[in-house]
């Protein structure tokens, strides 16, 4: 079974509740993830990560998914490889909720990694709140948008022990 069992709700204000993902919740995750990303994940894609290992964080309202955000761990690193809101939801506080929720049920993890575009101020400003700090850059990491432009990501991490 994807995500941890002994992961517990949280409510927020405003009626959102964050949890557990399960392959159940995996058709609204991929329509967020096609909304939300230029080069989105295939639903199978999607499907074997859970089915693999990695850890899915959902927020709802009202049975509506408002984000989510997939991770992995190998051994004692965790990697946040996607985190999503919706824009109907965007900056109510769910992608720090969720955050927030995924570092502080992180059991035997030294470290959280991740990728973020150069230009997406607003993720790296929550980012440096949550305590990550800029560590490198990969040139031309993501793919090249309508205009043939690539775009270098910046690695952050959080140091947990």
């Amino acid at each position: 079974m994807a995500g941890k069992s002994w992961w517990r709700h949280l409510k927020l204000t405003g009626h959102f509740t964050i949890r557990a993902g399960s392959v159940n919740d995996l058709t609204a995750v991929y329509e967020l993830n096609r909304q939300a990303f230029d080069s989105c994940w295939s639903y199978q894609a999607l499907y074997s990560a859970l089915e693999s290992g990695y850890d899915l964080i959902v927020c709802e309202t009202g049975g509506e998914l408002a984000g989510y955000l997939l991770s992995m761990t190998i051994l004692d690193e965790m990697q946040i490889m996607q985190i999503a809101v919706a824009k109907q939801f965007l900056r109510l506080g769910q992608a720090e909720a969720m955050s927030r929720f995924l570092i502080d049920t992180s059991s035997g993890v030294s470290v959280i990694l991740l990728e973020v575009r150069v230009s997406n101020r607003a993720a790296r400003n929550l980012y440096a709140k949550l305590g990550f700090e800029e560590s490198g850059y990969r040139k031309n990491y993501y793919a090249p948008d309508v205009t043939g432009m690539c775009e270098d990501a910046v690695l952050m991490d959080l140091k947990l022990a």
